[in-house]
């Protein structure tokens, strides 16, 4: 396993991840469908403080949490989500307050459509960090198993993922294209409405 700095996991001001919003959670995704989801773990880089996880755990807990999330959608479409684990601290046992460790995933992600082309010119990178709380002064390490912090880590990436698909919703066909706003249901012929208290 290679290591990352020791630096990297010093507290940092960095944006967590917020839920999304009610209405837009409700909403399609153009007309995406999730056909595959492909999570590679290959001798993912870590910090000398971190916990350890196994591949297989990094691999399950990230595709599980991805899965559900984006699996909910039913568009026209069919694509694929490529994921690459490229790095993860879990957090320790810290000294509180002057070193309360932060529990990081870091990600590399592609989306493909079913050629399959893929449909973002660059791999998106994503630095995904544990919710903000008060386990988070005195580091998480004290308060959560490193399966905990893991599977809370993977629930934001999720949603990270999320978010960045729906801000390049043209590339499953835009908002017209969402289940919801579907405009291909006939409309009732005329003279066809039942009458008043008719079944």
């Amino acid at each position: 396993m290679r290591y990352f700095p020791l630096l990297l996991c010093l507290p940092l001001i960095a944006a967590c991840t917020q839920p999304l919003d009610a209405d837009v959670e409700r909403s399609g995704l153009g007309d995406f469908t999730l056909d595959r989801l492909v999570v590679i773990v290959d001798d993912p880089t870590s910090s000398i403080v971190s916990r350890n996880a196994s591949d297989a755990q990094l691999k399950q807990a990230v595709t599980e949490a991805v899965d559900t999330r984006l699996r909910r959608f039913d568009g026209a479409g069919s694509y694929s989500i490529g994921i690459k684990v490229q790095g993860y601290v879990l957090a320790p046992r810290g000294i509180p307050v002057l070193f309360a460790p932060r529990s990081t995933l870091f990600l590399s992600v592609n989306a493909y459509d079913d050629v399959p082309s893929r449909l973002n010119a660059d791999t998106r990178n994503l630095t995904i960090w544990e919710n903000a709380g008060g386990d988070t002064v005195i580091g998480s390490g004290y308060s959560q198993t490193a399966q905990d912090q893991l599977d809370e880590l993977a629930a934001n990436a999720a949603i990270e993922i999320e978010r960045w698909l729906r801000e390049n919703e043209d590339w499953f066909g835009g908002a017209s294209a969402r289940p919801e706003n579907a405009t291909g249901a006939a409309a009732p012929a005329a003279g066809a409405q039942n009458p008043a208290g008719g079944a």
